[in-house]
């Protein structure tokens, strides 16, 4: 088998969720007929088989798909732990539950690559539902044809039909009107005097404060009226951040996927396929990509700069998914410092501490970094619906203390 272009696809029925309703009713609003529908089509490059998060192994060698699923059939009919033997951290679940086969091949790999942290340091509530438990027939199913059944969670998935994702919320603008101030930012929060600080030296006083800023940064923004406890508790918080690098590619049609995932020896861990998601992110003749590389305390960036482009750019042609006589139109870094929280065994109590001391000066937390949970868009649209319902029933004179 050719390990360089082992590729895996998965289509599956879109989740059924109560929330979907309240999301499309959301996004509704902001999509103002410019959406566009995808079937979430994703692949593991160099590992024999697809992906395992999925339950499929197509494109598989024998041996892979022999080492991939003998360790379930030996464990018995049983998909989940017994509860002595539930897994105690991250890398224990892997091993247990998807078995030594997909530890091996992809998981164990892949996710010290994305997390940057050791697996065993990382406890396993953030996986429900995102991370379903392998079922051995569908794995096999998924092995022996080139289009399994479909599954997974995010099988469709809505992508504006122009100007990127940042049309998402520019959609919403129209509803916001003045209030939106632009070129200044937090400086200081004071919860004591329910004012705010800006960059340009304005006061802006608050009854009911909605923040979506990473955690830690709230709270370093308030100063000395932190207790040291609720200090300590955000500096322990730990994250991974991520490095994109943005590539025009002077060719069209590349590849017929959306994601592509790399738990081998590329600088990126993913790469997101751009010029797939809409036809109006590509110009006439060209291809977008973005190559998404993690780094933290224990795993810096091997290069920066033009050296981190020429880089990514390299190792794309390693991979293949460009050629080496490609013409690269345009080239650019955005980074994210605060991109994946990562649970470890200490976030539940860390984050709970924090939030019993804001919630006292009527201070709201929504969103996947402010919340510090894994949330994705969907979840971040009703994060954010939720949390202005109840600081508009603290404002009617609702409870000062808000629980989410």
């Amino acid at each position: 088998m050719n390990r360089k272009h082992a590729y895996s696809e998965f289509r599956s029925a879109e989740r059924a969720s109560p929330r979907l309703g309240d999301v499309a009713s959301l996004e509704g609003r902001s999509w103002n007929g410019n959406g566009n529908g995808n079937g979430h089509r994703s692949g593991v490059c160099g590992v024999p088989g697809g992906d395992p998060k999925d339950a499929s192994l197509s494109d598989c060698c024998g041996d892979g798909v022999a080492e991939s699923t003998v360790p379930l059939v030996t464990r018995g009919s049983t998909q989940t732990p017994a509860p002595s033997d539930e897994p105690r951290n991250f890398e224990e679940f892997i091993y247990k539950v998807w078995g030594a086969g997909i530890a091996k091949h992809f998981a164990i790999p892949y996710n010290k690559k994305i997390w940057a942290v050791p697996l065993a340091e990382m406890e396993t509530s953030w996986l429900g539902g995102r991370v379903p438990l392998p079922d051995l027939g569908e794995m096999i199913e998924g092995a022996l044809s080139p289009k399994p059944r479909p599954m997974g969670p995010n099988a469709r998935f809505g992508y504006p039909l122009r100007g990127g994702f940042q049309a998402l919320m520019d959609g919403f603008l129209p509803h916001i009107g003045d209030r939106l101030r632009l070129n200044t930012r937090v400086l200081s929060i004071s919860p004591s005097r329910r004012v705010i600080t800006t960059t340009e030296g304005e006061e802006v006083a608050y009854e009911q404060l909605i923040s979506t800023m990473p955690l830690p940064v709230l709270i370093r923004s308030m100063g000395d009226e932190v207790p040291g406890e609720v200090k300590r508790a955000a500096a322990a918080l730990r994250f991974t951040s991520v490095r994109c690098v943005n590539l025009g590619i002077g060719r069209a049609n590349l590849t017929d996927k959306h994601w592509i995932y790399y738990p081998e020896d590329t600088v990126f861990h993913r790469i997101f396929v751009q010029g797939n998601a809409s036809p109006h992110c590509n110009p006439a003749g060209g291809f977008g990509l973005t190559c998404e590389i993690t780094y933290g305390p224990l795993k810096p960036l091997p290069q920066d700069g033009a050296d981190l482009i020429s880089r990514c750019i390299d190792d794309c042609v390693k991979v293949g998914i460009i050629n080496a006589d490609d013409e690269i139109w345009a080239a650019n870094q955005v980074d994210m410092p605060h991109a994946y929280v990562v649970y470890d065994h200490a976030r539940t109590k860390n984050v709970k501490v924090i939030r019993d001391w804001l919630s006292g000066y009527g201070i709201h937390l929504a969103g996947r970094y402010s919340e510090w949970e894994y949330y994705n868009s969907d979840h971040a649209f009703l994060a954010g619906k939720k949390i202005a319902t109840a600081a508009r029933g603290a404002l009617n004179g609702g409870s000062k203390t808000i629980r989410v």
